[in-house]
């Protein structure tokens, strides 16, 4: 036929329109029914965090079926970062209290940084150096000393996930980073350069293959019964990438 596409073209295509299928999927079988009590925040965070899973990984679909090379790399970063935090949360379930300490200690920092260099920023977004030092007596208060800050690549490990950091990580941080390679490879110009076929097919399996691996995490997890529905959903991705389902 005249208009048929060729093979490759033909495969990213397949492979787009799976993606999106996987990603309405997702969204229609998201888990509606779960509990948790006030002393326990990992299922809520947990939940919280695969909504930003699910979201990234639509972003990242359009970014990439749009043939965005920036945006869709930048994207699919963002997506795999909030994957292992995912995969954190789920694997300890006092990882939450090790997010909201890391979290309180880098606001703590930032306040110090205010007061010290910038405490004209204090006043224009209408506080004064005394609520702020308040602040400041908080957090060391509810510090706890005894939780580091880990390494992106700790939480890697952590997350079970420390095959991709050394891999695709460190080729998607190439593209934030704005790293030499990145830079020496890109056209100069104004004008977008569109991803070809061989980025599409890398991104589109990267994405499937973490949106699949956290939502069937997540099924399990709060025991839902449909976690067999993101995994019938991985062999056909198999069959669409490879010819034939994974052994």
């Amino acid at each position: 036929m005249e208009n048929e596409l060729p093979p490759e073209l033909q495969k990213t295509d397949a492979l787009l329109g799976l993606l999106k299928v996987i990603h309405e999927t997702c969204i229609d079988k998201a888990p509606a029914h779960f509990t948790y009590d006030n002393e326990n925040m990992q299922v809520p965070y947990m939940f919280s965090m695969y909504s930003i899973v699910v979201e990234l990984t639509g972003d990242s679909y359009q970014a990439v079926k749009s043939r965005k090379e920036l945006a869709s790399h930048v994207l699919t970063r963002a997506l795999l970062e909030a994957v292992v935090v995912l995969f954190d949360v789920i694997k300890d379930p006092n990882y939450v209290n090790t997010l909201f300490q890391q979290s309180m200690t880098e606001r703590g920092k930032k306040i110090k940084s205010l007061l010290k260099k910038k405490p004209d920023l204090i006043t224009k977004a209408g506080r004064t150096a005394e609520f702020l030092e308040e602040t400041l007596d908080k957090i060391e208060k509810l510090r706890d000393p005894e939780v580091d800050k880990s390494s992106i690549r700790k939480r890697f490990e952590d997350a079970g996930m420390e095959g991709y950091y050394d891999t695709a990580y460190a080729y998607l941080c190439d593209y934030v980073h704005h790293d030499a390679s990145a830079i020496i490879n890109r056209h100069i110009g104004l004008t977008v350069r569109p991803l070809d076929e061989k980025g599409i097919l890398m991104l589109t399996n990267l994405i499937s293959e973490l949106i699949l691996k956290s939502s069937i995490a997540v099924h399990e997890f709060l025991k839902t019964g449909q976690g067999n529905i993101f995994e019938d959903l991985q062999q056909k991705w198999q069959v669409a990438l490879f010819g034939k389902p994974s052994e």
